[in-house]
C-alpha cells in the first residue's frame, strides 16, 4: 500500500501517517526506515510516526546531527553511505512522548515535546532511562554490582 501511495497519490505537501514502522523489520532496516522517512520529509511529505524503536529514533537523532555540517561529517557521511536528500535540519522534526501527570495509582497521561538540539538530536527520555536501566543490571550481573 506504501509502494502505491508514493507512486499514484503521494504529492509536495501530503501527509503519511504510519504506526510502528518497525514491526517485523531487522533493527537494519529500521535504520533504513528512518532514513527513507527522513527523504520524504526532504520532499515536501508530512510524516507522523508512532514508534517505540530505539533504532529509529537513533538514526533521526544521527541525521539531525549530521545537518551541522561539521568537516569530518563529509568522511561520516561516506563510511556509512548518508545521503545529503536524508540530513534532517532540527526544525523539521518533532517529538513528542507521553507523560504521566497523573499518579502511580491513578494515571493520567499528556503529550510533552521532546527538546531537539541539533548536536544531540531528539531527547526520548523515556528510551534512554530504559536502556540506561537495562545496562545497569547487566553490569551489576556482569561484574557484582561494583
Amino acid at each position: 500500500m506504501l509502494w502505491y501511495w508514493l507512486n499514484g497519490i503521494a504529492a509536495k505537501g501530503s501527509m503519511l501517517m504510519i504506526d510502528e514502522p518497525e514491526l517485523n523489520l531487522h533493527p537494519v532496516n529500521q535504520r533504513r526506515m528512518a532514513r527513507f522517512l527522513a527523504k520524504l520529509v526532504n520532499t515536501g511529505v508530512k510524516v507522523f510516526v508512532t514508534t517505540h524503536s530505539d533504532y529509529i529514533i537513533k538514526e533521526f537523532n544521527t541525521l539531525i546531527m549530521l545537518n551541522r555540517r561539521l568537516p569530518h561529517y563529509i568522511r561520516i557521511q561516506k563510511d556509512f553511505g548518508y545521503q545529503e536528500a536524508q540530513i534532517l535540519a532540527p526544525e523539521q522534526v518533532a517529538l513528542y512522548m507521553t507523560k504521566n501527570i497523573g499518579t502511580k495509582r491513578k494515571p493520567k497521561y499528556t503529550l510533552e515535546r521532546a527538546k531537539i538540539a541539533p548536536h544531540l538530536g531528539l531527547e526520548a527520555i523515556t528510551f534512554d532511562d530504559s536502556i540506561d536501566e537495562m545496562n545497569q543490571i547487566q553490569d551489576e550481573i556482569r561484574y557484582g554490582g561494583e
